[in-house]
């Protein structure tokens, strides 16, 4: 069972690996990214940033979207993580049973003129934006960094 996608460019560290997985009981977290699925230093690098006892499976999309589908993983509380929008509304788009996408960290990375603020630890171009709003019309889309802080509903921001 799929218990959140979240869309945080950093994908696994302290607060996914931690704080994430404990307020959700999570037992398995997929990170679906094309560039870190093709880079084995960096897959390697994310699974040991799990918490022991949690399963990791770094995944291109295509992959993911078969992982996510099988019903083998129906039994497992799934963490799907992602570093941009477009890989959100993939996933949302292929995989039925996603019932929030939350909004952590992004956009605070690379070129942040061709971007708008919109928290600060939000940012997002025109093209992204277009992407949430998309994603947002299909499930309910939260912006939270933490499960200790509130959640904010992420149309207020589109």
């Amino acid at each position: 069972m799929i218990s959140l996608l979240r869309i945080d460019e950093r994908l696994i560290h302290g607060q996914v690996a931690t704080t994430w997985t404990r307020q959700l009981g999570i037992n398995a977290v997929v990170v679906a990214n094309n560039d870190a699925a093709a880079n084995e230093l960096i897959s390697m690098t994310l699974r040991m940033a799990a918490p022991t006892g949690i399963k990791v499976a770094v995944k291109n999309i295509r992959e993911a979207v078969s992982l996510l589908n099988d019903k083998r993983t129906a039994e497992l509380k799934i963490l799907i993580v992602v570093d941009k929008p477009s890989d959100a509304l993939e996933l949302i788009r292929q995989v039925s049973g996603i019932p929030c996408v939350n909004i952590g960290n992004f956009g605070r990375v690379g070129d942040r003129r061709q971007r708008r603020a919109l928290t600060d630890n939000f940012s997002a171009s025109e093209e992204e934006l277009e992407q949430l709003r998309e994603i947002a019309e299909s499930v309910r889309c939260e912006v939270q960094v933490l499960p200790s802080l509130p959640k904010k509903d992420l149309k207020q921001f589109l």
